[in-house]
């Protein structure tokens, strides 16, 4: 499969999007961000979840497999994430956030292992 749909186990509800960013491990793990958001002044909730994977053969083709059932790696109540990027050569995700009137923060966690 080169492309799928895909419904994020958490947040759940109106004004959720199941997918805000994604990245991608160094061995193919897609690592998605979600997020549920009420308006300019929230509530936000959101989460980073392990997705599925990406191969791509020696002949150079693609074969995407989403999670059926994909794992919340953690969940960020009161915040919208809004990117996400897997830093090459380490574990860490680089997670950014705009919680448009609130402000924005930037954090680090171990969300990228092969």
């Amino acid at each position: 499969m080169t492309r799928g749909a895909y419904r994020a186990a958490y947040p759940a509800g109106d004004g959720t999007r199941h997918i805000s960013d994604i990245s991608l491990t160094d061995s193919g793990r897609i690592i998605a961000s979600s997020v549920a958001d009420a308006g300019d002044d929230g509530p936000f909730d959101s989460a980073v979840s392990d997705a599925g994977q990406v191969n791509v053969s020696a002949a150079g083709r693609v074969r995407l497999t989403l999670a059926a059932s994909p794992s919340v790696l953690g969940t960020f109540p009161e915040y919208r994430i809004e990117a996400v990027e897997c830093l090459p050569g380490t574990t860490d995700a680089l997670l950014g956030t705009d919680d448009e009137t609130l402000g924005g923060y930037v954090r680090t966690m171990p969300f990228c292992e092969a």
